[in-house]
């Protein structure tokens, strides 16, 4: 057999392993968004459930933001905004890594856990959402999306302020 010959068998092995294996992934992110997608909201929809007629403010009941030492507890009526950047252009990474102790930390009633760490320039985060036993990787795109995610989760918005905690 010669040169090319084996470089042509080789080639052609290489693309139906990469059209393999791409069609796998992109076929693992879109369940994993879709879970994602519904996780989120059953975290969110539970703590809105809790938090109806009161706001509470222990870690059990409550959605509490920690990032560099501040900390807030998330009122009810800025549950779908926050929801809102979670779920901005979202996609699932083939790579990446959420680093626990620089992210920003949102604890959703003590069950369910967001690490969120923004993009270098601002404009988007990679997030990891732990709950139920499973993990979801994503990251998010938008406009200052990162800003808007830490003034969301720790100071809230004009019309409705987060507590903050001590």
């Amino acid at each position: 057999m010669k040169w090319y010959t084996k470089l042509l068998v080789f080639l052609a092995i290489g693309t139906l392993l990469f059209v393999i294996f791409g069609f796998s992934y992109v076929i693992r992110a879109k369940y994993q968004m879709n879970e994602y997608n519904i996780q989120l909201g059953v975290a969110f929809n539970a703590a809105t459930f809790v938090n109806a007629t009161e706001t509470f403010t222990d870690e059990e009941n409550a959605v509490i933001a920690t990032y560099e030492g501040k900390s807030a507890v998330i009122v009810p009526e800025n549950y779908k905004a926050l929801q809102s950047y979670l779920r901005r252009d979202y996609a699932m990474p083939p790579f990446g890594k959420v680093k626990d102790e620089s992210a920003l930390h949102i604890s959703i009633c003590g069950e369910s856990h967001l690490y969120i760490q923004g993009d270098k320039d601002g404009q988007g985060a990679l997030l990891r959402l732990d709950t139920d036993g499973k993990s979801f990787l994503m990251h998010v795109t938008g406009g200052d999306l990162w800003e808007k995610i830490l003034k969301i989760a720790l100071e809230g918005r004009n019309d409705y302020p987060n507590i903050p905690l001590e």
